[in-house]
């Protein structure tokens, strides 16, 4: 029942269209189910994926794949409205939280290597528990920043340059959004392997 204007409506088209078309090109993305510009709660718009199987652990190229997804919805908006708002703001902290867990987590970047600089490290020291404390250097904490930062700028050019490839599809899911609504997986694919519109 939410009423949205047409400038608001048609940048969660464009946003949503850049998820959807992103995550159709990356080959370790889960398949795409549906996107919508249907009004969910706070958000204008969702992009739902279909998981192939049960995943316990994500390799380094799935989590890789949906940063640049998260990346997408933002740059859609940038790159054909040439303006920006504040749609993204659950986009970005997801994709910062996976680079920042990939960097102090999971081991996957080679520049701070195999060990966990995760948050609770510092739970671990019993007569010390202060907020925000950490068991690391202020200068692993700057390579740490700079690992995390490294991960989502390749992340963004990346998926701008995908984007930009794929422009005229981009603009075609859009309008289709626009027309319709809600799409399926199958008005993407019809019986083929890559995106139609």
């Amino acid at each position: 029942s939410r009423v949205v204007d047409e400038k608001e409506r048609n940048a969660t088209a464009y946003h949503e269209a850049g998820h959807a078309l992103v995550q159709c090109v990356l080959p370790d993305a889960d398949p795409l189910h549906k996107v919508s510009i249907i009004p969910r709660g706070p958000y204008g718009g969702a992009s739902f994926s279909l998981p192939e199987k049960d995943r316990h652990n994500f390799s380094e190229k799935f989590l890789r794949a949906q940063i640049r997804i998260l990346c997408a919805g933002r740059l859609a908006e940038e790159l054909v409205l040439t303006d920006v708002n504040t749609g993204a703001s659950a986009d970005i902290r997801q994709a910062t939280d996976l680079a920042r867990k990939m960097v102090t987590e999971w081991g996957m970047s080679s520049k701070i290597g195999f060990v966990y600089y995760g948050d609770d490290v510092a739970k671990q020291t019993n007569w010390l528990d202060l907020p925000g404390g950490h068991d690391y250097s202020p200068v692993t904490a700057e390579r740490i920043d700079q690992e995390v930062q490294r991960i989502l700028d390749e992340a963004y050019t990346d998926t701008r340059r995908v984007l930009q490839e794929n422009r005229d599809k981009l603009e075609a899911i859009a309008q289709a959004l626009l027309k319709y609504e809600t799409l399926e997986a199958v008005d993407f694919f019809g019986n083929g392997a890559s995106p139609v519109y």
